[in-house]
């Protein structure tokens, strides 16, 4: 499972594997948990970015029924060796560390098929039958987390088309949100309570973000998206002129996200 290179550390996730904190030892010995998995990091798998004696052990099975904290962390980055692989790693551990439990998904891995048919972008509740299994996977993990996470880079001062691909097809109409009287100025949100927290690495600097308009632009196209399924945007958090950080500046990157855990906390 593991990859071995330089400078930072990835793993690849199997598409139905949870990360959880506060395993009791009667659930590790009744059968209950699906896998484990320790993440050794030593110089080879990426000391330049993780300490060379951290060792992190994590325990995986299903969200549970209980009021956990869960998190969906979605990365949208056919790299895993690169800084946004090491935040997507690193937000996971950070929120296992706190009690939560977090499932992290890579639309690259799963092979996500961005495209959307005629029936999906239609203004029509679908019948259970006719969604198309993976979406109806994203789905039921997007329904029992508290919070979504969302892990790309910005292209072009956009997001990639994989991500673009995967919110038409997956936030569809009797999903994220129906029409009232099928008017779209009347607008049923139906994923109202949960949070958004987006995560992004970008080569240019902040000034040509807010200079030249494309952070309004970014933050309009969300707040569309997610406004109507009632989700709330707590944060977009750009790391930005990414190429030209020395691996200080990463490693400070990875730990400040702690920060912004308690954007995302649920209210109960």
């Amino acid at each position: 499972m593991f990859q071995h290179v330089l400078p930072v550390l990835f793993f690849v996730l199997a598409p139905d594997l949870i990360f959880t904190a506060g395993i009791s030892d009667s659930d590790r010995g009744n059968g209950s948990l699906e896998n484990r998995l320790v993440i050794s990091i030593d110089s080879v798998t990426g000391a330049s970015l993780y300490a060379e004696d951290d060792e992190t052990e994590v325990i995986t099975r299903s969200f549970s029924p209980g009021r956990i904290p869960k998190a969906l962390i979605v990365h949208a980055d056919p790299k895993n060796d690169n800084l946004t692989a090491a935040l997507r790693d690193r937000m996971a551990e950070i929120l296992v560390s706190q009690g939560w439990e977090v499932e992290v998904r890579s639309l690259y891995e799963d092979s996500f098929n961005p495209v959307a048919t005629a029936d999906e972008v239609s203004y029509q509740k679908p019948s259970p039958d006719s969604i198309d299994p993976q979406v109806a996977e994203y789905q039921a993990l997007i329904t029992k987390a508290d919070a979504i996470v969302l892990v790309y880079p910005l292209w072009w001062k956009q997001p990639p088309a994989m991500l673009k691909g995967w919110q038409d097809r997956v936030f569809s109409y009797g999903f994220a949100y129906e029409f009232v009287n099928n008017s779209p100025d009347s607008v049923i949100s139906l994923l109202a309570g949960k949070k958004l927290l987006i995560i992004n690495v970008a080569a240019s600097s902040k000034d040509t973000y807010e200079d030249q308009g494309y952070l309004h632009y970014l933050d309009l196209a969300d707040a569309s998206l997610y406004g109507a399924s009632g989700i709330e945007l707590a944060r977009r958090h750009i790391i930005y002129s990414s190429t030209k950080m020395g691996m200080n500046e990463k490693k400070d990157c990875l730990e400040e996200l702690s920060t912004l855990v308690p954007l995302i906390m649920p209210s109960y």
